[in-house]
């Protein structure tokens, strides 16, 4: 081998050095991620877990924290980590809906009682029907009241049988403020496990049988409703709150008891109550699965050669069916408007008053969805006409209305710093 050969090699080799060397090399945005973990909340995080989007392909990723602890240490966060994602779920239960509606099996205006078997009116607008529309867009004039769940052996009719009285603190209707149904927003988890009642009835399919078979299965991500039906339980994440004694595990524990005994669910008939597996907040799902879910929405339904949906299903997700006037709705998230299962974060007004400008200096378009429960905070948003998305899991939060708000938006602190700092990933 000549002198200029060896050379050659040599050149190569450290070249191939420096690369992966530089690979390793931490960035900003890690560093800024890094912080957030540590010192976002008034004490640690347990883990996040984020991507940033870039034209629909990731740019950027961060993984750390954990996802439980165990008598032998932590098991690590990564990109297959399965989160009990909260509010985001509805966008994937309404993938499943929509499915339905393409099939001509429900109507979106069509009134929901003859869906749900029985009739479902608020009493002060006994002659207005509640569509199934106004289910999905948060507009029925129901309310969760003192709770939006009942274990299986129980019909979700009962949530809605007139000895519950207006004074009591289990009534789901909105009462004396003459809103009628479709003309006021007020964010609503009860009317989704409705949603779910009305696709089990629809389909004739346990729901989270269905959205296994019909929406994740197809797309490819890992996942589901149903804990206890997991293909990779071990993926699974405890969510934790943070308290001044410690970490207490809030759910998804491991290991633990069956959510349901069997035999229940065995008798238990589709159709009876949708809520068993919480359409509005029981998906488990990783990073990759959003990033795959993201891709099919930016897919205008397809996904890898799969159509699930027609571009006019999506279209119709994405299109604003209410918007925030000053007068026409209540809620605490950072919502300016609301199209089936999707919000827009416009840069307007939302209830609260506050701008939905997730960082400074935003002036995009995102759609999708936020999730905050049992101390998680989520996001699943991307823009539409730019591919770019932000897409992401924090947990370990202190208990509900503890953290620490938002400098600028109605979103909590942590989470414009992530927003920030994922802004600028990946350029």
């Amino acid at each position: 081998m000549s002198g200029w050969q060896i050379r050659g090699v040599v050149l190569a080799a450290l070249a191939a050095f420096s690369s992966e060397v530089h690979a390793q090399t931490r960035t900003d945005t890690d560093h800024e991620l890094d912080h957030v973990l540590a010192n976002g909340e008034v004490r640690p995080l347990a883990a996040i877990a984020a991507v940033r989007l870039r034209q629909g392909r990731v740019a950027y990723s961060y993984y750390s924290g954990f996802a439980r602890r165990n008598a032998d240490g932590t098991v690590p966060v990564g990109p297959q980590t399965l989160f009990r994602i909260a509010s985001i779920s509805k966008v994937v239960t309404t993938i499943g809906m929509m499915e339905l509606v393409e099939q001509g099996k429900v109507d979106l205006d069509h009134d929901a009682s003859e869906y749900l078997g029985f009739q479902l009116r608020n009493p002060d607008f006994p002659q207005t029907p509640i569509t199934v529309r106004m289910l999905l867009n948060h507009t029925s004039s129901i309310r969760d009241a003192d709770g939006y769940t009942l274990p299986p052996d129980h019909r979700i009719s009962e949530f809605f049988d007139p000895a519950r009285k207006p004074d009591s603190s289990g009534y789901h209707f909105t009462h004396g403020d003459g809103h009628a149904p479709g003309t006021w927003f007020e964010y609503c988890n009860l009317c989704y496990g409705l949603v779910g009642t009305i696709m089990e009835r629809a389909s004739g399919e346990r729901f989270d049988r269905y959205q296994q078979t019909h929406v994740l299965g197809p797309l490819g991500i890992d996942g589901g409703y149903n804990r206890m039906a997991l293909t990779h339980p071990d993926r699974l994440a405890t969510l934790y709150s943070h308290q001044p004694t410690g970490w207490e595990a809030e759910t998804d524990i491991i290991p633990s008891a069956p959510t349901w005994d069997a035999a229940s669910l065995t008798a238990y008939k589709p159709g009876a109550n949708g809520t068993l597996f919480s359409p509005q907040g029981g998906l488990r799902i990783s990073m990759e699965g959003l990033t795959r879910l993201a891709r099919f929405m930016l897919g205008h339904g397809a996904l890898d050669g799969v159509r699930l949906l027609s571009v006019h299903s999506i279209n119709l997700m994405l299109t604003p069916t209410w918007q925030y006037n000053g007068k026409n709705g209540e809620c605490p998230y950072p919502i300016p408007s609301y199209g089936l299962s999707m919000a827009r974060l416009t840069g307007q007004r939302d209830p609260s008053g506050r701008e939905t400008r997730p960082y400074k200096g935003y002036s995009g378009d995102l759609a999708g969805h936020l999730g905050d429960a049992y101390s998680l905070h989520s996001g699943f948003w991307y823009d539409p006409a730019t591919g770019d998305g932000f897409l992401f899991a924090a947990d370990g939060f202190p208990d509900a209305g503890q953290e620490r708000p938002g400098a600028y938006s109605s979103f909590t602190r942590v989470e414009e710093e992530l927003f920030t700092s994922l802004a600028g990933a990946g350029k």
